[in-house]
């Protein structure tokens, strides 16, 4: 079997070729998923570009290589081509002819990545009266109303986008796309199970419209923060949607919760400062609304702590340790001087970002032991 094939190509670089994965094949050769194929990126200079499908993001990476990479069509010649066939080496005659129409010596890889919200314009909600005339006035550039509009301008899928938007707290208030505050978000999740449990509600089966008008019964004459929107924030955050059941309703994540409260209570008894383990865990106890049925263990937080002592807790935030892995290490080690592995692995695997497995990336910068039943992690 042999083919002629022709040249008459010259390099073009408005023709842009991607290496497509098994994956991203069976996406584009299905008329139910190749229609949500999308190229994004976070502007227009210097961002990468990523493509998109409903639930996947896959980053481009141009490759330019030595080797020349010809674009062929098939194509009948105007005249009839004759040849020698002592050329052909035994091979059976020509069956076809291809055209060479475009050259190019770069292509781009894919590689799969995690797709990330586009934040830039939208503002922060701590419950205050005038939210949209000041984030009108603060904001130089446009104002997203829907998470729909946010999406579309974010390099991510819609899938991992909405999961993204669930997980920072993301709502809407008068209108204005927003993130909730960490401090409104605290205010909000506690006055919410104050209310349904003052109201005897299913805390497994919870629904919006209920859950709001158990909200609004104490503040009805007053400036209510806690709308339809929030409410639907709180739950999609601190809450699983039961996907089976005919009504949306929400089951609260009561372990979740309850890290939640003992993160709070770490910033706000023991920060810059150790206590005795047993008074912390009152007072992250005290936190709670009376009666609210849940179990706490110290193992609950870790990542967000260390123990100078065997019998003291300190509240350690990863914002402020060292990006270097080799020296925040040598501050974790400054912090505490021996650290079951499963206490600081939260504090160190956003770190291995070639994706080791952990025992090796950190045998890398320290050392390991068996103690017992335990492995502990110590400096060189």
């Amino acid at each position: 079997m042999s083919i002629n094939l022709h040249s008459a190509s010259e390099y073009d670089t408005s023709y842009k070729l991607i290496q497509l994965t098994p994956e991203l094949l069976d996406i584009i050769q299905d008329p139910a998923q190749n229609n949500q194929l999308r190229f994004k990126s976070l502007d227009e200079d210097k961002s990468e570009v990523v493509l998109c499908s409903h639930d996947k993001t896959w980053v481009l990476k141009q490759r330019k290589h030595s080797n020349t990479v010809l674009l062929m069509k098939e194509f009948v010649p105007e005249e009839p081509i004759s040849f020698d066939e002592t050329q052909l080496f035994g091979l059976s005659k020509p069956y076809m002819d291809i055209l060479s129409f475009a050259k190019t010596e770069s292509e781009f890889e894919t590689r799969e990545a995690e797709g990330q919200l586009n934040l830039d314009a939208v503002p922060m909600y701590d419950g205050e009266l005038d939210f949209r005339e000041r984030a009108m006035k603060k904001s130089s550039t446009r104002i997203f109303e829907t998470l729909e509009e946010l999406l579309e301008n974010s390099p991510c899928s819609a899938v991992e986008g909405v999961s993204k938007w669930h997980k920072i707290g993301g709502s809407v208030k008068d209108g204005v796309l927003c993130i909730l505050s960490q401090n409104f978000l605290s205010k909000a999740l506690h006055v919410l199970l104050m209310s349904v449990m003052a109201e005897s509600l299913d805390l497994q089966r919870l629904q919006i419209d209920d859950t709001y008008q158990a909200v609004g019964k104490d503040i009805e004459n007053e400036f209510n923060p806690y709308t339809k929107e929030i409410i639907r924030t709180v739950l999609n955050k601190f809450a699983v949607q039961e996907q089976q059941s005919q009504e949306e309703t929400w089951r609260l994540r009561i372990p979740f919760i309850a890290q939640w409260y003992g993160i709070q209570a770490l910033r706000k008894y023991v920060s810059g400062t150790s206590m005795p383990l047993d008074e912390f865990l009152i007072k992250w106890k005290s936190l709670f609304p009376p009666f609210f049925p849940c179990d706490i263990d110290v193992e609950m937080l870790r990542g967000y702590h260390f123990k100078p002592t065997d019998k003291t807790i300190q509240y350690v935030a990863r914002s402020t340790l060292p990006t270097d892995p080799k020296e925040r290490f040598r501050v974790l080690f400054k912090l505490q001087s021996q650290w079951n592995l499963e206490d600081i692995k939260p504090l160190i695997e956003e770190l291995n970002i070639r994706g080791m497995k952990i025992d090796s990336f950190i045998m890398k910068y320290a050392r390991r032991k068996r103690l017992g039943k335990k492995t502990v992690v110590t400096s060189r």
